[in-house]
């Protein structure tokens, strides 16, 4: 029969091999959660990566779009410093300025990315289409041995904010996301990209702009809507319009100008035109003319229509070419002015 003290002795032994068994699960719980979040921040590092390439990717198709509609030959933009054009590399973007220099050519664990643009059946014409797609060189996993993580895909798509995707194993024939889905093989001749491959993408929505009037563009866009432009307009050609010409500017004419031939309002009359840095009446207006009776005053009928008061405009004097009436009559006496310059 045991002692009390031998009883007390086997407790104690039992409780410190359940603290330590405890103090093991945790250890290793800790452990696996800290590897965990390790998979998780490399994910994220992934997606900010690619998605910094597939900014690089929208600015090389933007800056290359006409020829890369025309391009024949898998070497067309060799002078440009493209190996081949569809398929840029993260090397051919830095040299371009499209990435800085210091932009990292490896994402997590040395992955790399392969970058490969998408034409329409429509090209070369002009409502050729062009998309692009950014994918892994290899599926997302913890482990080499591992096939892909569901985990860290996962991950990466939360921090891809949409614009992300990937090869899902029960759909492997496609690379899709919310806002793209491509055929997997991407061309015919090439090989499918397994599950677990993750990708982001350029659509023709996302690039819609390229339809709209480029600086050297050689198509004609013809615009639907609108268009406003901050600064100068300059044309080699004729300028045509089917509605209205408006001009918004205003001088006096006889005043000076810095811009010989160009056209402008003139106040409460026609057109100016400037001439030997003097604006000048486009139609030969001249200064118009006005009249004052001494009763009424300047009449709204009576106003110059070029100044809109009974007035001679800048650079012209009153010439009185008629007077009728008696200064002490009812009606008062009239003086009519012609504007002389």
């Amino acid at each position: 029969m045991k002692t009390p003290a031998l009883r007390q002795q086997g407790f104690a032994l039992l409780e410190l091999t359940a603290a330590l068994l405890i103090a093991a699960l945790l250890a290793a719980w800790g452990a696996a959660s800290l590897a965990d979040r390790a998979h998780d921040a490399a994910a994220q590092g992934a997606a900010i990566w690619m998605a910094s390439l597939r900014q690089a990717v929208q600015g090389y198709v933007e800056r290359h779009a006409p020829a890369l509609r025309q391009a024949a030959h898998p070497g067309d933009l060799q002078d440009q410093g493209y190996a081949q054009w569809a398929s840029p590399s993260v090397q051919e973007l830095k040299a371009a300025g499209l990435l800085s220099a210091g932009f990292p050519e490896y994402g997590m664990r040395g992955m790399r990315a392969r970058i490969q643009l998408l034409r329409g059946e429509d090209c070369p014409q002009a409502s050729c289409r062009i998309e692009a797609l950014i994918y892994s060189s290899r599926p997302l996993a913890r482990r080499p041995a591992e096939p892909f993580s569901e985990q860290m895909v996962a991950q990466w798509l939360l921090a891809a904010r949409g614009w992300g995707g990937a090869v899902s194993p029960r759909q492997p024939d496609r690379v899709a996301g919310a806002a793209f889905s491509f055929p997997n093989p991407l061309l015919p001749d090439a090989a499918a990209l397994p599950a677990g491959t993750v990708a982001m993408a350029l659509t023709a929505e996302q690039l819609g702009q390229m339809d709209y009037l480029r600086v050297g563009d050689e198509r004609d866009p013809m615009l639907q809507g609108r268009a406003s432009v901050q600064g100068d307009v300059s044309t080699q050609g004729s300028l045509q319009a089917e509605g209205y010409v408006r001009i918004g500017a205003r001088h006096y004419a006889r005043t000076a100008c810095d811009t010989e031939g160009a056209v402008a309002r003139e106040y409460f009359g026609g057109l100016l035109v400037c001439r030997n840095l003097a604006w000048a009446s486009a139609g030969g207006s001249g200064g118009g003319g006005f009249s004052l009776n001494t009763v009424s005053g300047c009449g709204a009928s009576m106003l110059n229509p070029v100044t809109g008061d009974c007035s001679c405009p800048v650079g012209y004097q009153p010439v009185r070419i008629a007077d009728s009436g008696a200064a002490s009559g009812a009606d008062g006496r009239t003086r009519g002015y012609l504007c002389v310059g």
